[in-house]
């Protein structure tokens, strides 16, 4: 595996990791939407995925190297 790829995929753990201790906060602002994180911050949200990934491709982002997850009461599942 290249150096590179472990540490997109180091990164992305963080991100998660972070998006899991800070559910509780992220709830009160981005509930029922898709928010777009990296480097523990959220880039962007909105309730329309699609929509989403496109202004994150607008900002110059792919959308693939984000984590992007859905915020909500429902537990929360991993798909890598």
């Amino acid at each position: 595996m290249s150096e590179e790829l472990v540490i997109a995929l180091r990164d992305f753990e963080e991100d998660f990791q972070w998006f899991l201790r800070n559910r509780e906060k992220l709830l009160s602002e981005y509930k029922d939407k898709w928010v777009a994180i990296y480097d523990k911050k959220v880039l962007d949200s909105d309730t329309d995925l699609s929509v989403l990934l496109e202004k994150l491709r607008h900002k110059g982002f792919q959308p693939s190297q984000l984590l992007v997850q859905f915020v909500s009461r429902e537990p929360v599942e991993a798909i890598l």
